[in-house]
């Protein structure tokens, strides 16, 4: 699996000997490039970003499920993070497979933050969409389309559509059909870790209400929490709140000033 590696500039010096290592697990229509607003707010720390199989860099490797996934993710932190552990940022795909590796393999993650989670099945409306966006999956077109809707930056949009046109349509079709399974109450019980769940508050029901509340409920020990405002790729939608709300988590372990608590309507310090 291939990645991006981003030293921590202590002083100057580039040492991470004793720096943390934060990892970002990126969505399911991109690539690690996506992170690329996050990257700098952490630089204190040592970051590495992943490209999953099937994705970007890595597009010549085969996508398998989220598992397997996960295991390319735990080698890569052992081979790789300061003391063989990590705080692991995903969103989306990267969100599950965060979620994998947690419960594949608790002892190399620090602290779990996953955004836009999909844990329940998704609606009636939702899996007739992915339909829809299967059938145009190979078209230019489609994916131009798509980055409107995302929002992204003028200057992001041909390495969206050209990252999206190198994604395998089996490869969309295997995660599609995982994504529906969803994950089990047992599985969800069994996370292990430290786990901050977040969602913008306009994202799908399915995510921003069902998901964040199976998590609430079933993870132990989970914080959630939404982004007001905010829709899926919220990320890029408001960088300074996004890069508050992961930095505020790994550096302090709580929710940042800005972001609510899940159906709460009071802000938590």
């Amino acid at each position: 699996m291939k990645h991006l590696e981003f030293d921590a500039l202590i002083g100057g010096t580039g040492d991470t000997g004793s720096e943390q290592t934060v990892v970002f697990l990126h969505g399911g229509n991109v690539a690690g490039w996506m992170w690329g607003e996050q990257v700098p707010a952490f630089d204190a720390f040592h970051v590495l970003v992943a490209d999953l199989p099937g994705f970007g860099a890595s597009n010549d490797e085969e996508w398998t499920d989220m598992s397997a996934a996960a295991d390319a993710v735990a080698a890569l932190i052992r081979e790789r993070a300061n003391g063989g552990t990590a705080h692991v940022i995903g969103l989306s795909l990267g969100a599950g497979v965060g979620l994998h590796l947690a419960l594949r393999h608790p002892e190399v993650v620090t602290s779990l933050l996953i955004s836009s989670a999909s844990v329940t099945p998704p609606s009636r409306a939702a899996v007739a969409m992915g339909r829809v966006m299967l059938a145009a999956w190979n078209r230019r077109w489609f994916w131009r389309a798509l980055a409107k809707g995302y929002g992204l930056p003028a200057d992001s949009v041909d390495l969206f559509v050209e990252t999206g046109l190198g994604i395998k349509r089996e490869t969309a079709l295997a995660i599609f059909a995982e994504t529906k399974r969803g994950f089990s109450a047992e599985q969800l019980a069994a996370v292990g870790v430290p786990t901050l769940a977040v969602a913008g508050d306009r994202d799908a029901p399915a995510i921003a209400t069902e998901s964040l509340g199976a998590i609430r409920e079933r993870v132990p020990g989970a914080i959630v929490a939404t982004a007001p405002g905010m829709h899926h790729q919220w990320n890029i939608e408001n960088i300074a709140l996004f890069n508050a709300m992961a930095t505020t988590w790994v550096r302090e372990g709580r929710v940042a000033s800005g972001m609510l608590r899940h159906r709460e309507q009071t802000l938590r310090e």
